[in-house]
């Protein structure tokens, strides 16, 4: 398949879809492409219009970022076995766009057929308790000044407090020649907090990440024994000792058994990889990647995660997917081409980062699901091993698929129990050797961790990763 990529950036765009109603734009947008039959060729409309606010503070500095709502459309086709698609800043530009996608001609390039997808409509506006628009700039400021300095009268030893908020209200339309008319105007809130702390010539952190598909209520949420339970965990980290190296039975808290679901798994079940030959994965379809007690699901439906959504940006209604079943590699993740081209249902993972960026088969919220054992049990079975908490780093390796991921902190287990705290542990191997392995799944609520993923290093999207406890009885971990 061959993408060809035009720009064509109006200067009067910005100032003209400002002045619009959502309705209207949909109407222009509808009439640009009335007319266009399907068994033609397939084209789309996605308007994308976001606002964001940053703001960070710490000793050596105060960052605001206020970016007004930015706004352009991408309108696309394919034909020929060739997607051709031009990003517009001006809406007026739209009709121009579709006639020269009508008379673009190539040779065919590519057998693959587009599937024809579901005919639909929605209309969904999430708000929150507190909308992030409806929240004056200083009133934000405020609260991130005020929990700056509850961190800097926690402890004496906190010589430097990080305290980053943002919120980024995200709307899109959709529309295309199979009957499509889809909007959604989503908040997504996120709260991030670093007490640095430094005893004698001893400097730690511990890190306290709070994100949601919701709206300010997430910052009022942050209690004063929030702030200080950070701050304690970080003083704690002052007397950890450094991991031991070699093979041993873990226990992976949520988010670090999120972050392999992500980075050392999930990567390896992007459709574009598989058919691109650089998925490990691809030879397991339908055959055993883990222990009979793993299940691995990506859902953009779960409520109130920041990498949830009402359907992708290729008009796809959001659905989750069970990736393994009891083991079982089971399914990939798709958008509209690589669905098609090895006959497979959509569930909505076609993303882009905006307008302005290249669309990609891309990861939501992806974690494991719970189990039937209680934490304690899962401890009493290990004589010596470790404990890894807090996911802090991961890298991808869908080609080979080795692991690499780290956690901020963890335990010695010694007949048992938790014994010595211990700093950053970094896990690595083979990720179906872990997976494998893995004989105790926690019951419970699966915990969510949010953030952003870039495919390569650009073109981030918001994801969450999640999962219960994991036990697992090969693994190989060393100090971070």
């Amino acid at each position: 398949m061959k993408v060809s990529i035009r720009r064509m950036d109006g200067e009067t765009g910005v100032s003209e879809m400002k002045e619009l109603s959502y309705e209207e734009i949909i109407e222009k947008c509808k009439m640009a492409i009335d007319g266009i039959k399907r068994k033609d060729f397939y084209i789309d409309v996605l308007y994308d219009g976001s606002s964001v606010t940053r703001i960070s503070k710490s000793r050596s500095e105060e960052n605001f970022v206020m970016r007004p709502k930015l706004e352009g459309l991408v309108v696309r086709a394919y034909k020929a076995g060739v997607w051709r698609e031009y990003g517009l800043q001006d809406l007026g530009e739209l009709p121009q766009a579709v006639e020269r996608l009508k008379k673009y001609t190539a040779p065919v390039r590519d057998p693959v057929e587009l599937q024809k997808f579901e005919s639909w409509k929605i209309n969904k506006e999430i708000k929150g308790k507190l909308p992030p628009e409806d929240i004056p700039i200083n009133e934000k400021a405020q609260a991130v000044e005020n929990i700056f300095n509850e961190l800097q009268q926690a402890d004496v030893r906190v010589i430097n407090p990080i305290v980053v908020y943002y919120d980024h209200i995200s709307e899109r339309i959709f529309l295309n020649n199979e009957g499509c008319t889809l909007r959604q105007k989503i908040p997504r809130t996120r709260i991030f907090i670093q007490p640095i702390v430094k005893e004698g010539n001893r400097v730690e952190f511990d890190y306290l990440s709070k994100s949601g598909e919701v709206g300010f209520e997430l910052v009022n949420s942050i209690t004063r024994d929030d702030i200080q339970q950070v701050v304690n965990d970080s003083i704690d980290l002052l007397k950890s000792e450094k991991a031991p190296s070699g093979t041993f039975p873990v226990i992976l808290d949520p988010d670090m058994a999120g972050l392999i679901a992500h980075e050392s798994f999930g990567h390896g079940l992007e459709a574009d990889q598989i058919l691109r030959g650089r998925s490990y994965l691809e030879k397991y379809l339908n055959k055993r990647v883990a222990s009979e007690l793993c299940v691995i699901c990506d859902s953009p439906v779960v409520k109130e995660n920041i990498g949830s959504y009402f359907f992708d940006d290729e008009g796809i209604r959001a659905k989750k997917t069970v990736l393994v079943e009891n083991g079982i590699f089971k399914n990939v993740i798709h958008d509209r081409y690589t669905a098609s081209a090895m006959k497979l249902p959509a569930h909505g993972n076609g993303r882009r980062e905006s307008y302005a960026n290249k669309l990609h088969v891309r990861m939501t919220n992806t974690f494991f699901e719970a189990g039937n054992w209680k934490l304690e049990e899962m401890l009493e079975g290990i004589k010596r091993g470790v404990m890894l908490i807090r996911g802090y780093f991961g890298m991808e390796d869908p080609l080979a698929g080795g692991m690499q991921v780290t956690s901020k902190k963890g335990y010695l287990i010694e007949n048992g129990e938790q014994t010595k705290l211990l700093g950053t542990i970094a896990l690595s191997g083979y990720v179906l050797d872990v997976l494998t392995s893995i004989d105790a799944v926690s019951e419970g609520l699966i915990r969510y961790h949010g953030g952003t993923c870039g495919k390569g290093h650009e073109d981030y999207v918001p994801v969450t990763t999640g999962g219960p406890y994991l036990r697992a009885q090969r693994a190989v971990v060393s100090p971070g």
